[in-house]
This record gives structure tokens, sequence and C-alpha cells, in this order.
């Protein structure tokens, strides 16, 4: 993905501030990277927080969560999880609602910590440093799409303003072509009123989930497979929410 987070940029270029042998083959044939646990199974750890997070939720989201489309989500093969990003509450909540075992890609900034850095690897996050050539982070989504995974991908980088959307990056559609993974389309909205940028204390706020149609790129060329993924998340959203008629 280009300058602003997880895109093309992860699909070139060496990774650095990761443990010495990460970048070793697992038994499935399938490169290991810190985060990737390509069994189709969560640790036990990843399985309480992710029983939390639904009772957070369901306590944080004033007059109970909007979701729609949960039917939407295949209970099996290999699936990219594509959504708008508009607060940090974001991943928190698909953790909690969806039926999958989930993967997500998460800025290398949080692994500076040990604890935390221990608590994400366990929790199927696997680091990515944003702006930057990161071959491991694309090397560790592409494996568990190939193992039939699921994918959580904000392909923005980083989070929208209040209004409107940010250009999806082509890192998106480079990992649907790559892998010939299933897209599962998504919209998230009221979490920015939940966890506004600067708060680090959730507090009570109507939040929306809308999940579309899954669906199978067509074409070769990953910037305009993201342009199509981002059409499809944006249709999903209240009109507030989408890109301008002149973001391009």
């Amino acid at each position: 993905m280009v300058k602003r987070g997880v895109g093309m940029q992860l699909s070139t270029g060496p990774s650095r501030g990761l443990k010495p042998g990460s970048e070793r083959t697992s038994g499935t044939g399938l490169p290991s990277t810190p985060g990737a646990r390509l069994d189709g199974t969560q640790s036990g750890l990843l399985t309480l927080t992710r029983a939390v997070l639904r009772l957070t939720v369901r306590v944080v989201a004033r007059g109970g969560l909007q979701l729609g489309g949960l039917s939407q989500v295949p209970n099996q093969g290999p699936l990219l999880i594509c959504s708008n990003h508009v607060s940090n509450f974001d991943p928190l909540v698909y953790a909690a609602i969806l039926p999958r075992v989930i993967h997500a890609l998460t800025k290398a900034e949080l692994y500076a910590n040990p604890v935390m850095r221990a608590f994400l690897l366990r929790c199927n996050c696997i680091p990515v440093r944003r702006g930057s050539p990161d071959r491991l982070a694309v090397r560790g989504a592409l494996a568990v799409l190939r193992s039939g995974g699921a994918l959580l991908l904000f392909p923005e980088g980083h989070r929208a303003p209040a209004q409107g959307m940010l250009e999806f990056e082509a890192g998106a559609g480079y990992l649907a072509l790559k892998s010939g993974a299933e897209v599962l389309p998504c919209a998230i909205w009221g979490t920015e009123h939940v966890l506004p940028k600067g708060r680090l204390v959730p507090r009570r706020a109507a939040i929306s989930v809308r999940l579309g149609e899954p669906f199978r790129p067509l074409g070769d060329d990953p910037v305009a497979i993201s342009k199509e993924i981002q059409s499809r998340v944006a249709e999903l959203l209240p009109p507030r929410y989408r890109p301008s008629a002149d973001s391009d």
C-alpha cells in the first residue's frame, strides 16, 4: 500500500524489529509470521478476549448495537474483510461480532511494549510497519488467506476524518488478487463517538455495523480492485461517511 498505511508498501522490502528466524516456514509449508496462526484455531487468550469484548461492546453501544448482514459471512474459506475506519474501537467491535477466527494487521508501534507485544501476537495480530515496505507482513497476510483463514483489513490505512472516507490503498486489491480470497465489504460508524482520537476510555454511543455481500474481484489491477472494494464499502455507509464526489 502507499504512504498512508497498510497497502502496497507491504509487498516489498525487509522487515525490521522482529525476532530472528521469524521468516521460517511453518509445518504447513506456509511462511511463519509473528501473529499468524495457520491451523484455523485461536488461542485461549483470544477466546477469552473476544468474550470480554462482546460484553464491552454490549455495554458501550447505547441503544444496542445496530448490526446488519451478519449472515453474509462465509462459514469457511479464505476471506478478506475490508472496512472503513473511523476509530481505534473499530477492530474491537469486529473481534466481538464476527463468527470466524480472524487475523488483523496491526501497526508495529503497538509492539514496542513487551507485554502488549506478547498479548497481540497471541491474539492473531500481525505487526506491520506503516508507510514503508514490509514484506514479512504481506507474507503473513497471504499465508493466513491461503490457509483458508479470515483477515481483517482497514484499507484506508488511517482513521478517516468525521466526514467522508480516505482513499483505499492498493494493498487491499493486491491481497485479494494474490490470494484469490473472497472479499467481504463492511461498514462501521458511531465508534468515532465511542473512542474519538486522543481518548483512552470508551464512552457510550450508538454503534452501527453493516456487512455487504462477499464477492470475488475481477481483473488483475490491484488499484482497480481496491477502488471496487471501496465503492462497495461506501454503498453500505450513510451518505455523510461516503467519499466526496471530488475525492478522485
